[in-house]
């Protein structure tokens, strides 16, 4: 039993990963067999230290603590990738028979046999870290070379422990997170349901958005540090932070094509529905507003909410064109945003208001029954 289970955990993980990532997989192999092999150095180099910067890199990474901080950081995000792979085939209904196979077995049996699989996982990293601790010893590096092969080795034992754990959990995937346990007596209003499918499961995404808009907020601080207080200024930020959260507003056009389809047959009027999905950005834009509120007047902060709402739903409505895909949508909001950048500098950006909700209205109300979900 315990045999045919470890070859069945190795053919689905192992196999698995390495079908999913050949592509990386040979070309990182591909370019660093070049480097090694085919690369000339700049003027005249003698013959004896030919081989030396040949392997430039790899005598690097065993010499040299930022290079060998780099190659460690690259290796843990490898192990991040096969860790994410294997949760992701644990999660899949065709495999639900492990648990009542491979989990039967001893917790120590099945320690060894997913040490196997990570092991097997790891086979280039493995190789090319033994490569590198040959060229060290034989260059006299012994300290960093025994170092790097030891983190490997317990980054395979570690993502090893994490599987066993996760793969003992499976009866517990389903089990609900506590936003939809402490939610799951509230009403929830039609309008705001992507705000909970964000909180719920594109967390990640809702984060990087944050950063990014903070960076964005930072970086044109500093570029223009002495015109904090100009409204012009204040509008450009207010347009980078629509920018940078134009990722969910078209992770909202795919929620609403695929859980909410349906919402055309309910008695909403067309303007409910309009600005009804305002709500879900209120709620996902609440930091920058009571930052807007906090830092500058109540009249200026609702000016530049207004032009932020504006911009949104004429973002929202560009989503409706046909067959729009979301290379067309970074394009259109890119250009849209060069736009807004010139009417702006010409003092214009409170124009931007009612001409984005009437261009946002006119697009929305000819493409509205459009059944174009599976054009995204």
């Amino acid at each position: 039993m315990f045999l045919s289970s470890n070859l069945a955990v190795r053919k689905i993980f192992v196999d698995g990963f390495y079908r999913t990532h050949a592509g990386m997989l040979v070309f990182v192999f591909v370019m660093l067999i070049s480097y090694c092999l085919f690369i000339n150095t700049l003027g005249t180099v003698m013959l004896d230290q030919i081989d030396f910067w040949q392997f430039f890199f790899t005598i690097s990474l065993v010499s040299n603590p930022l290079i060998m901080a780099f190659y460690i950081i690259a290796s843990s995000i490898y192990a991040y990738k096969s860790l994410k792979y294997v949760f992701s085939q644990l999660a899949l209904p065709q495999q639900e028979f492990l648990y009542y196979s491979f989990t039967s077995c001893s917790k120590k049996h099945q320690f060894i046999a997913w040490c196997v699989v990570q092991a097997s996982i790891f086979i280039p990293i493995l190789c090319y870290t033994l490569y590198a601790i040959v060229i060290g010893l034989v260059f006299g590096y012994y300290l960093i070379s025994i170092g790097i092969l030891v983190f490997q080795l317990l980054l395979v034992l570690g993502a090893a422990y994490v599987c066993l754990k996760e793969s003992n959990r499976l009866l517990e995937a389903n089990k609900p997170n506590w936003l939809i346990r402490i939610s799951r007596k509230w009403n929830k209003p039609v309008f705001l349901l992507y705000t909970f499918q964000v909180f719920n499961r594109s967390k990640l995404a809702y984060v990087l958005t944050k950063i990014l808009s903070w960076i964005l907020i930072s970086s044109v601080f500093i570029l223009f540090s002495d015109l904090e207080d100009n409204f012009k200024l204040l509008m450009l930020i207010t347009s980078c932070i629509v920018i940078a959260h134009g990722v969910l507003i078209y992770q909202e056009k795919i929620f609403n094509c695929r859980y909410l389809s349906f919402l055309p047959n309910f008695p909403f009027s067309r303007v409910k529905v309009f600005l009804g999905f305002c709500l879900n950005y209120l709620v996902l834009l609440l930091p920058e507003i009571c930052w807007m509120f906090t830092r500058f007047g109540s009249l200026t902060s609702l000016k530049l909410i207004l032009f932020a709402f504006s911009a949104i739903l004429l973002f929202r409505s560009l989503l409706l064109a046909d067959r729009i895909r979301v290379k067309r949508f970074l394009t259109g909001i890119f250009c849209l945003f060069m736009l807004f950048y010139v009417f702006i500098i010409f003092g214009l950006g409170l124009v931007l208001i009612p001409l984005n909700i009437i261009a946002a209205w006119v697009i929305f109300r000819k493409n509205y029954l459009n059944d174009n979900c599976l054009g995204i």
